[in-house]
């Protein structure tokens, strides 16, 4: 029973983005579900009525340059930037129109810290600019399982939609605002769809999701690329009592476009990269979950120089009500 009670109450995650030109934007989900994956999208809706409340935490390592680096790259006539980590903070929100469809939103407070560059025309200069820090882009999310089966497999279509609401005149240590792939919003109406599928067999269950999403201008006359996600996951249950134990074991690929500024393609941006993410969850009288996942690179296929990822720790709570 703990089983089917937990999998009823698992909500819809809204999916953000992995690569290190886009990493200074949220890529965790939103952490509504009570069973299942972390990051990857479960076909599985909220029953009718239900709300869920998710808080949760993400903290990117960057294997930045150095200032010898990025001194060496602007002596070669190269323009190079980096940053030492980034913290998100993330609130998520879910509602049960129908046993079939799911809405919920979410919001980020974004933090880049430490950021640096480095000119071609000022070659023997590092600039220094500071931390970058603000609420992000609020997204809306819809989510409508079209098919569930006797033998436990499911299948839903997503659409939502990232609005322009984030701060996109955050100022440096020297008033001047920072480069649009740093601020905390980025200035566009951006459109996201994709599908999600899931498969339960006894405790084991294994979900795969695909999303796009569709980046428009935005601050700064600049295009920060489409972004398409790909995942997959699969989860054992343990339980004792009205206690549960999720143990996830994912795969989070991403690709992203190269970003485009006054219409001209920077090479420093954009690429592939795929990451294993082992992590749990512990769910405690059936609506309450606490939950964490690692995600460490196994593939950085980036365009240019960019900032390597070290991990991606995200962690944090849901609730049901």
């Amino acid at each position: 029973m703990l089983i089917k009670k937990a999998v009823v109450l698992a909500a819809t995650g809204i999916l953000f983005f992995a690569a290190t030109a886009s990493a200074h934007h949220p890529s965790g989900g939103a952490g509504l579900s009570q069973a299942g994956p972390i990051r990857t999208t479960s076909a599985t809706t909220l029953s009718r009525g239900i709300f869920s409340l998710a808080v949760q935490a993400e903290f990117i390592n960057l294997d930045s340059f150095s200032d010898s680096e990025l001194l060496g790259f602007s002596e070669r006539g190269k323009d190079a930037h980096t940053a030492d980590s980034i913290f998100h903070t993330i609130i998520g929100v879910g509602y049960g129109i129908t046993n079939d469809l799911t809405v919920s939103l979410n919001i980020p407070y974004a933090e880049v810290n430490n950021i640096r560059e480095a000119h071609s025309d000022e070659p023997d200069e590092i600039h220094v600019h500071g931390d970058s820090k603000g609420f992000g882009d609020l997204t809306v999310m819809a989510q409508y399982r079209f098919l569930k089966t006797d033998n436990k497999f499911e299948a839903a279509a997503l659409g939502g939609l990232r609005m322009p609401t984030g701060k996109t005149n955050a100022k440096d240590i020297h008033g001047e605002t920072f480069e649009a792939e740093f601020l905390p919003g980025t200035g566009a109406w951006s459109p996201i769809f994709g599908i999600a599928a899931t498969k339960r067999i006894g405790k084991l269950s294994f979900d795969a999701n695909m999303q796009y999403m569709i980046s428009n201008g935005g601050t700064q006359v600049t295009n920060l690329g489409d972004i398409f996600s790909y995942n997959a996951a699969v989860s054992y249950r343990t339980a004792v009592g009205d206690t549960a134990w999720d143990l996830i074991l994912e795969l989070n690929g991403e690709w992203k476009e190269k970003q485009k500024i006054h219409g001209t393609w920077d090479g420093n941006s954009g690429g592939n990269m795929i990451l294993i993410s082992p992590g749990g969850r512990l769910v405690i009288g059936k609506k309450i979950s606490a939950f964490m996942s690692l995600g460490i690179p196994v593939l950085q296929d980036l365009n240019g120089i960019q900032d390597d990822m070290n991990c991606k720790v995200l962690f944090g709570m849901s609730f049901s009500l």
